[in-house]
């Protein structure tokens, strides 16, 4: 019986032990693992915006030259290609007709001059004679008309010498405009007329200061001063300039800064754009006209703007949105409305974030609205650093 106790007791703790044994392999759950996504704490800072087209120099000023009379071409006095100035006389065309219809004008003016005076003596005697009872009523009348009417003639007169005059003086040709001349278009010895193309004698063009000529779609004007009325955009200078500058075909930046002096009021039907004009100081003729050029818009500030990366930024059925994470940790999808990009490619968020909030930046197949993530932060630009510049990019 002492032996069946003990051995019984033997089995218990030997069983006791197993248990234990068991109890201590059973594995335990293990804390759930969470996602960790890279983010930005999204700040306001303020963008320097470019708006860049392709656009064409023009001539501030582009004048064609015409014989006003005609006649022979005598002689050309400049040479072709060559800076002139206003009132400078650039072709001589024969003067003698001229000259001649001129002096013919002027002795018939002088003859009329003469038969006034005669008329009016003649006027005065007759008056007197007709006080005195010697001459009728008719007779006064009558000397009297032929004083009026030969005033008339020296009206008459006077405009046909000053017109004389005036085509004596077309015989030279001079420059209405300061400028650069193109290539003859007749040479001495040439027959000019006032007609049509025969008139053409040359074309002056101003180079400084010139124009650069382009268009902006409407779209993107009327946006533009949307945002402006929103307070959105801004001039730092306070004004309502706004600057431009010219890139080179050969990839230089043009030295000199202009401004955008004219925009037209009409948009063309056909193809739904605006022309501006920017005009830009060129003393030293680097820019000609008809040349090919990037002009870039700037002198306007993005206030308080929100950049974001582009991959940041997706596209749902229902527009833009981005994933930020609350202060509870978990994810929300959020509705933005992008404005323009950057020149690094970022989009500048126009509604839809405030600063302060965390906008993941990453990991977007694994993540899903209301899962709780684990943010690694990464630097992000603050408003007291650098501006960035922007383009007319929109989405």
């Amino acid at each position: 019986m002492i032996k069946r106790i003990a051995y019984m007791a033997a089995l218990a703790v030997l069983l006791t032990g197993c248990f234990e044994k068991k109890e201590e392999k059973q594995p335990t759950a293990a804390p759930q693992q969470l996602l960790t996504v890279s983010g930005v704490t999204v700040q306001t800072q303020d963008v320097d915006l470019s708006f860049e087209y392709t656009g064409k120099a023009q001539g501030s000023k582009e004048t064609e030259v015409r014989a006003r009379v005609g006649g022979i071409l005598l002689k050309r006095n400049y040479t072709e290609g060559s800076a002139v100035q206003a009132g400078q006389v650039l072709f001589e065309i024969d003067p003698e007709p001229y000259k001649i219809a001129m002096d013919k004008a002027k002795a018939q003016l002088d003859q009329q001059q003469a038969d006034l005076k005669a008329a009016e003596k003649q006027y005065e005697r007759v008056k007197t004679l007709g006080e005195k009872g010697f001459s009728s009523s008719k007779a006064q009348d009558d000397a009297e008309a032929r004083v009026l009417s030969t005033r008339a003639s020296i009206n008459v007169a006077k405009a046909a010498y000053e017109d004389a005059k005036l085509n004596y003086k077309y015989t030279k040709v001079t420059a209405p405009i300061s400028g650069i001349t193109s290539m003859e278009v007749h040479s001495e010895g040439s027959l000019i007329s006032t007609a049509g193309e025969n008139s053409l004698l040359t074309t002056i063009t101003q180079f400084d200061p010139i124009y650069a000529v382009f268009s902006m779609s409407d779209n993107e004007l009327f946006k533009l001063v949307d945002m402006v009325k929103k307070g959105y955009v801004r001039n730092p200078r306070g004004t309502d300039e706004v600057r431009a500058k010219i890139e080179l075909t050969e990839g230089s930046v043009y030295e000199k800064e202009g401004i955008i002096n004219f925009i037209n009021p009409m948009v063309d039907k056909d193809t739904g754009t605006l022309k501006l004009r920017a005009v830009f100081e060129n003393p030293k003729q680097q820019i000609i006209p008809g040349q090919f050029l990037r002009v870039s818009l700037e002198g306007l500030t993005r206030q308080n703007a929100i950049v974001l990366p582009k991959t940041a930024v997706m596209q749902g059925a229902n527009g833009s949105f981005v994933y930020v994470v609350g202060a509870d940790g978990k994810v929300a999808a959020r509705p933005v409305v992008t404005g323009y990009t950057t020149k690094q490619g970022d989009w500048i968020i126009d509604e839809g974030l405030q600063a302060g909030e965390t906008v993941v930046l990453d990991n977007f197949v694994k993540i899903k609205p209301g899962m709780p993530v684990n943010v690694k932060l990464q630097e992000t630009a603050q408003s007291d650093q650098p501006v960035q510049s922007a383009e007319a990019t929109e989405e």
